[in-house]
């Protein structure tokens, strides 16, 4: 698989997953960030790497610069890391290699998380219940209708920005220290209580590929992960692929779940890599992304991944 092949966002942990496996599978892999000390830009796995204008400070010089690589490089193929790519895909017009990741509007409706509940809604899919507001005022009448809630932006990751009444992170927040807008409205939802779990697949034109469902196996109660197990769920899984063959997505993407007693309730959308990339089986990932994939594969459950990079710095993706 001689594929010229850019990363995106070196410093996110998936991007050191990638490099490694697509260049074990004969691909030439360059990576670009703003940010010197990013991991993956220093993995023997990457033939050159590159400092670039920030996403989010930058957008357009971030997406002049990444398709100033791909002429420089011949780069065939674009794979964004992390939330770069929502950038890329917005700015795609610039690009001169083809993007692995789907539109900006699929990602607009997937990543935004008011958004994606009315979606989930349209197909049927369970969520938590919700309201969404856009004002402080708002929030505080919204929360005081559950008895158990968490709140939170449509904008938001990795429970950064976290207010709720239940659970290991009640009272962390209070209502005067969140700032609801119209531009970034917060969701307010009944707390589910289950077991956390996450998924991370690859689909090419809305057929699913590759995937893994996983668990976190070491935690910090309500926050980060460090450790994650790989699990069979069979349901979750048909999820997915409705999603995808709905959305004739292509890309990676991921979802965040909750597993209940009567079933599992979806909660988020990730469209983008994830930490589900360091189950994959070597090649498999490669195979997804630029080979020539004839099914399904489907990570076994009982594999366990340890992310070390977060007991150092967990805001290292920022």
């Amino acid at each position: 698989m001689d594929t010229n092949v850019l990363l995106t966002c070196g410093r996110f942990h998936g991007a050191l997953g990638l490099a490694r496996d697509l260049s074990a599978s004969g691909a030439r892999v360059d990576i670009a960030d703003s940010y010197a000390l990013s991991p993956a830009l220093h993995s023997k796995a990457v033939d050159r790497s590159h400092i670039i204008a920030s996403p989010a400070g930058d957008p357009v010089g971030f997406a002049k610069d990444v398709a100033r690589i791909a002429r420089e490089r011949d780069i065939e193929l674009i794979v964004p890391t992390f939330e770069g790519g929502f950038y890329l895909a917005n700015y795609a017009d610039l690009i001169p290699a083809t993007l692995f990741a789907p539109p900006f509007e699929i990602i607009r409706r997937l990543h935004d998380k008011a958004r994606f509940v009315e979606y989930c809604h349209a197909l049927g899919i369970r969520t938590p219940d919700t309201l969404v507001v856009d004002s402080q005022d708002a929030l505080r009448d919204a929360v005081a209708k559950f008895e158990n809630f968490v709140a939170r932006p449509a904008y938001s990751r990795g429970g950064l920005t976290y207010l709720t009444n239940h659970g290991p992170r009640a009272g962390e927040n209070t209502v005067e220290d969140c700032q609801p807008t119209s531009e970034n409205p917060w969701l307010v939802q009944d707390y589910i209580e289950g077991d956390d779990a996450c998924t991370l697949s690859v689909a090419r034109h809305g057929e699913v590929v590759l995937h893994c469902a996983y668990e976190p196996s070491i935690a910090a109660p309500g926050g980060f992960s460090v450790q994650f197990t790989s699990i069979a769920d069979a349901a979750v899984l048909d999820i997915v692929s409705a999603i995808c063959r709905d959305l004739n997505y292509t890309g990676f993407i991921g979802f965040d779940y909750r597993r209940t007693s009567d079933g599992l309730v979806m909660i988020e959308c990730n469209p983008r890599t994830g930490p589900g990339v360091f189950l994959m089986p070597q090649g498999w990932v490669s195979e997804a992304v630029i080979g020539s994939p004839t099914g399904l594969m489907e990570v076994e459950p009982g594999i366990s991944r340890q992310y070390d990079a977060f007991m150092l710095n967990r805001h290292l993706v920022n």
